[in-house]
């Protein structure tokens, strides 16, 4: 595969008459690199997972924690390589993890120990949740509903850092 993409990029210079600007030589180096086989534990995937939903979740809370601003999030999904949802009781076309998810959340409003939660989907995707709360005069909070967010595996991968 990479002596592929090399001779792929020696036609392309020799076609070029070898005047790539910077620009076209980045492009080139980082489709190369998104190319790059690494082997990622189970845990450090977790842990790229949960800073990357964390970072996801800073944006949409920045915009919206209640995703009425829908283009917004569209756009913030779109730049992130994400799916944003609101996952809430009443949703009939959720999956039985998220359904899961949304009673653990409304179980755990009263005990106050709904916290994020990062769940494996299938072979190739991940869901991040956070839970949305509307705070009561007496003190007690009320599960509204969790923002989730839908990544692949491999948009983590690539987001994380070189080693």
């Amino acid at each position: 595969m990479k002596k592929l993409v090399l001779v792929s990029l020696l036609i392309l210079t020799a076609a070029c008459g070898g005047k790539l600007t910077k620009e076209e030589r980045q492009k080139v180096k980082d489709g190369m690199a998104s190319q790059e086989i690494r082997r990622v534990t189970d845990a450090e995937l977790q842990e790229a997972a949960m800073r990357f939903g964390f970072e996801v979740i800073r944006d949409v809370e920045s915009i919206d924690k209640h995703l009425q601003q829908k283009r917004e999030i569209d756009s913030l999904a779109d730049a992130h390589g994400v799916r944003i949802m609101a996952l809430t009781s009443d949703k009939e076309s959720m999956q039985k993890i998220e359904q899961d998810l949304v009673e653990a959340y409304i179980a755990g409003a009263a005990a106050g120990t709904a916290t994020d939660n990062l769940q494996s989907l299938g072979t190739d995707s991940l869901l991040f949740t956070r839970p949305v709360f509307r705070l009561h005069p007496d003190g007690s909070q009320e599960f509204s509903h969790a923002i989730g967010i839908r990544m692949a595996k491999r948009t983590v991968v690539l987001s994380m850092p070189k080693p």
